[in-house]
C-alpha cells in the first residue's frame, strides 16, 4: 500500500490512550473497584492531544472528529498538520473498537498512511503490528509480546529489585503471598499499603490496604478468583511519604541506542495524572546513589534487550527523608508528560514554558466548545503563538455532559502558571463548565 512514486516523508500519529486495558492478559485476577462508565468515554477522545507531538507535514489520525474551531485555534497558535479521523461517531458494531482496529477497516486511510515515512503510535497494541505491516512500516514498531511484558508493573518492579534500587515493589502471585507482603510493610510502621494491578493505570487498579479487616476482605476476594482458575499478579508497595514526583522521557532507537528527551515535574490527583511541567534543575541534579543518568541507562538497556523501541516514560519520586525512588513505574509508550515536553520545546525559544494540566468539570446543558474558545480569546487567554503567554485547549471531545475533563496547556513563564490556570478556570465556569471538585 506504499506510494513508490514519491519519497516518503513525515510521520503518522495515532493511538488509544487506554493501552493498559488492552494489554492486560486474559485470565488475571482483578482488584475490587467501582465501575466508572464515563471514564472510558473520556479516555477515548484523549488522542486529540497527540497534535502536540506533530510537526508540519505530519498526519494526525484521531478516533473521532475534532471541533473545527479547536483545529483553527491550534493552527493560529502555529500547530499545523494534516488531520483525519477514523469515521464519525455513529453507534455501530465498531463503536468500542480501538483506533487501530478502526484504521485496519479503513482502506483509504491505510493507503494514506503508506505515503508517510514513519509511524508514531501512542502505544503499540495488538493490532498495531498488523497496521504497520499493511502500510510498509514493519520496522517502526516492536513486537506486541515484548511491549505487553515490559509495560507490566511486575517487569519494572523486578528490574528495580534485581539491581537493588530503593523502593522496588514486591511482585506477588497468590493471595497468600499478597497477605504476607502487605503485613511485611505494616510491621515496620507503614499505615497504608498499596496493591497495584500490573496493568492498572490512573488509579484504576490500585487498592489501598489500611487495616487488617480490609486486607482480609481483599484476600477473600482474590481467593474466590483463584478458585475459578484466575492467576494472581500484583505489585505491593507502601504508600511513600513523597515530596516530589517527576518523569524522565527517553527514546529507544532501533539499534538499541537511546537518548534522554527531558525530565518533567509531575503532580497527581489521587493516583491520576493532574499536571506536568518544568522540573527544578536542582531536583534531578542532586539525585545520587544511584545517579539519575545511571538509572536511565539501566532502563534503556533493559528495554532494548527485551526488543523494545520507541518512547518511554519512567516515573520516579523523592521522599521526605531525601531518598529517591528511581523506578516507580516504566511506561513504554507516549505519555502526557512526554506530550507536554514537546509543547515545552516548541515555546522555550520565546522564553515560555509549558504546563499541562487536567481536571474534572461539570458540563452544563448548552455548553459549546466554540463558545469557550471565544471567551478565552476575548479575555486574552488563548495562546496565539510567539512570546505572548496563553492557554491551549488540548482535548475538546472530553467536554461532554454531564461530566467531563478540561485538558489544557498553559504556555507562559513558570511563575505565571498559577494565575493563568486560575483565569482559565474562571472563564470555563462562565462558559458552563465549572470544576467538579476542589482544586
Amino acid at each position: 500500500m506504499n506510494e513508490p512514486c514519491q519519497a516518503r516523508t513525515g510521520a503518522v500519529l495515532f493511538g488509544s490512550f487506554d493501552a493498559e486495558r488492552r494489554w492486560r492478559p486474559e485470565g488475571l485476577a482483578s482488584l475490587p473497584q467501582l465501575a466508572d462508565p464515563g471514564a472510558d468515554r473520556l479516555v477515548a477522545c484523549m488522542d486529540e492531544a497527540l497534535f502536540a507531538a506533530a510537526e508540519p507535514g505530519d498526519l494526525l489520525i484521531t478516533r473521532d472528529p475534532v471541533a473545527p474551531a479547536l483545529v483553527a485555534a491550534r493552527e493560529a497558535a502555529g500547530y499545523t498538520c494534516e488531520h483525519h479521523h477514523t469515521g464519525g461517531t455513529h453507534p455501530g458494531p465498531d463503536a468500542d473498537a480501538d483506533v487501530e482496529h478502526r484504521l485496519l477497516a479503513n482502506a483509504g486511510l491505510l493507503r494514506r498512511i503508506g505515503g508517510f515515512a514513519r509511524l508514531h503510535p501512542y502505544a503499540v497494541l495488538p493490532a498495531t503490528g498488523a497496521l504497520a505491516d499493511l502500510t510498509g512500516h514493519a520496522t517502526d514498531v516492536p513486537g506486541g509480546e515484548q511491549v505487553v511484558r515490559v509495560n507490566g508493573k511486575a517487569w519494572s518492579s523486578l528490574l528495580a529489585a534485581r539491581h537493588g534500587l530503593p523502593g522496588a515493589g514486591r511482585v506477588v502471585r497468590s493471595a497468600a503471598e499478597l497477605a504476607e507482603a502487605v503485613r511485611s510493610y505494616v510491621e515496620p510502621g507503614h499505615s497504608v499499603v498499596l496493591v497495584k494491578d500490573s496493568y492498572g493505570v490512573a488509579g484504576r487498579g490500585t487498592f489501598e490496604v489500611t487495616s487488617e479487616r480490609r486486607l482480609a476482605r481483599l484476600v477473600a476476594h482474590l481467593r474466590r478468583q483463584e478458585d475459578r482458575g484466575l492467576a494472581v499478579e500484583f505489585v505491593v508497595q507502601p504508600l511513600y511519604d513523597r515530596v516530589a514526583d517527576f518523569s524522565s522521557h527517553l527514546l529507544i532507537n532501533p539499534d538499541g541506542s537511546w537518548r534522554l528527551l527531558g525530565v518533567q515535574h509531575l503532580a497527581n490527583s489521587g493516583y491520576r495524572h493532574e499536571m506536568s511541567g518544568p522540573v527544578p534543575h536542582a531536583l534531578v541534579g542532586d539525585l545520587r546513589r544511584p545517579a539519575h543518568p545511571e538509572v536511565m541507562e539501566l532502563v534503556a538497556r533493559s528495554l532494548a534487550e527485551e526488543g523494545y523501541l520507541g518512547p518511554v516514560c519512567v516515573d520516579s519520586m523523592v521522599l521526605r527523608d531525601g531518598t529517591w525512588i528511581p523506578i516507580l513505574e516504566v511506561n513504554a509508550r507516549m505519555s502526557m508528560g512526554g506530550l507536554n515536553l514537546r509543547l515545552d520545546n516548541r515555546v522555550r525559544e520565546h522564553g515560555l514554558r509549558s504546563h499541562l494540566w487536567q481536571e474534572d468539570v461539570t458540563i452544563h446543558d448548552g455548553f459549546d466548545v466554540d463558545h469557550l474558545l471565544k471567551l478565552l480569546r476575548e479575555e486574552g487567554l488563548l495562546y496565539e503563538g510567539g512570546s505572548g503567554a496563553g492557554v491551549l485547549l488540548l482535548v475538546g471531545g472530553a467536554l461532554v455532559a454531564p461530566r467531563g475533563r478540561l485538558v489544557c496547556a498553559a504556555l507562559c513563564p513558570p511563575d505565571a502558571f498559577p494565575r493563568l490556570r486560575a483565569a482559565t478556570r474562571t472563564v470555563a465556569a462562565s462558559a458552563g463548565i465549572p470544576l467538579a471538585r476542589a482544586a
